[in-house]
């Protein structure tokens, strides 16, 4: 199997020429013209099959495969690194070509991982000798936490939550550590190295010298489009009610239930960002929590009524629930149900694991899927028609995170 495809670094003129083509074509998602989406759809439901064996205790395998769909269903389902790591603990079985392609991606995660921990320890750092009370967020908590190895668990980003009056001097901590702010939105900032390229190098694995940034965030409070309702993570108090960073305990992280809460409503927040990794992530953290006592499924289930976000997790708790069965207690998925919107639950029970994650179009029931009220289409129906331009950015650039399957937003 040649692999130079995947490790050939994509110039900024070709990632444009590609963008330019895809929106051309009516899909401006889909930026590999070289593969077809049944083919890689197939290779994700290949995917998805041996994650849920390794999942369920027993040994995978995954059958011969064509490179370049396998590489991309990897990438965009955020698993190649993992499935790499599997691979070398005997847990996956796969002919020599697909494992060296496995191996392929494992090695430049790691690569990666380490760079992007010296810069996480880095910017963390400055934020507390800058007196800013500051909590990692989703990656950049359960990488070290929750997977296996660090590697495994790749993001574009490292998201961080701050107070709104502490937020002046973070964006000062962060200017002094190199980075400049890209976007800004009334809760978050974007901010990246200073470089002439922010492009990613490969479009078919995370590449070791892949773009990096930090978001910024004064709230954690969430909507899953412009006419959805409001989860209310702020009233939970994250920040003052954090437990220690692994790598760092000066900084803080979301303690249970929140974390559960708050991964399982921004991977069910859009089908964009319902992958393969973040079920995973989902069911090693039930796991692991619920096996030392941190996570309690009565004080889940209060508290994500409280803030209004049991029914915005409904989505990757049901498949988190159908990729390993068991991890969800059904009564918490009745009641998350329960209290998500009829269109949403609708197309929930059309989707499954695999194929969950839209890379391709979606569809008119999925993109309103989480409207509510008449104040709610007013809003949806007023940003679809006459977006703010400052927002048409953010979601751009959210995009080609998302072509990833990496997106930690």
């Amino acid at each position: 199997m040649s692999l130079a495809f995947a490790t050939t670094e994509v110039s900024g003129d070709e990632f444009h020429e590609r963008r330019r083509n895809a929106r051309r074509s009516g899909n401006p998602a889909w930026l590999w013209p070289e593969v077809r989406i049944e083919d890689w759809g197939e290779a994700s439901a290949q995917i998805g099959k041996a994650v849920s064996s390794v999942l369920a205790g027993k040994r995978a395998e995954l059958p011969p495969s064509k490179p370049m769909p396998l590489s991309l269903a990897c990438y965009t389902s955020g698993v190649g690194p993992l499935l790499g790591y599997w691979l070398e603990q005997g847990l996956v079985d796969a002919p020599d070509d697909v494992g060296e392609l496995l191996a392929l991606h494992l090695e430049h995660a790691r690569k990666r991982s380490s760079k992007v921990e010296g810069w996480s320890r880095q910017i963390i750092g400055a934020l507390v000798q800058s007196a800013v009370p500051v909590v990692v967020l989703k990656g950049g908590h359960t990488a070290d936490a929750y997977f296996p190895d660090r590697a495994t668990r790749p993001a574009s980003d490292l998201d961080l939550l701050v107070s709104s009056d502490c937020s002046g001097r973070a964006e000062i901590a962060l200017l002094n550590c190199g980075l400049e702010c890209r976007i800004r939105d009334r809760r978050n900032s974007t901010w990246q190295y200073r470089g002439p390229s922010h492009e990613p190098r490969s479009l078919w694995l995370v590449h070791r010298d892949d773009p990096w940034s930090v978001d910024l965030h004064s709230s954690l409070d969430f909507s899953a489009s412009a006419g959805a309702p409001l989860v209310r993570f702020d009233s939970a108090e994250p920040i003052e009610k954090s437990s220690a960073w692994p790598l760092d305990s000066d900084a803080g992280v979301l303690s249970e239930p929140l974390l559960l809460l708050y991964l399982a409503v921004h991977a069910g927040g859009g089908l964009h960002s319902l992958t393969l990794l973040r079920m995973i992530e989902i069911v090693l953290v039930v796991r692991k929590d619920i096996a030392s006592g941190r996570l309690s499924w009565d004080e889940f289930l209060q508290v994500g009524t409280a803030m209004n976000g049991l029914g915005s997790a409904y989505p990757a708790l049901c498949m988190a629930e159908k990729l390993a069965p068991g991890t969800i207690p059904s009564r918490v998925l009745e009641i998350s149900a329960e209290l998500a919107r009829r269109r949403t639950r609708k197309v929930v029970e059309r989707l499954e694991p695999a194929s969950a994650h839209r890379v391709d179009r979606t569809s008119v029931a999925e993109h309103f899927m989480w409207v509510r009220g008449f104040s709610g289409w007013c809003r949806q129906l007023a940003s679809d028609v006459a977006p703010k331009s400052e927002f048409w950015s953010i979601y751009e650039q959210r995009a080609y995170r998302l072509l990833r399957g990496q997106l930690t937003r």
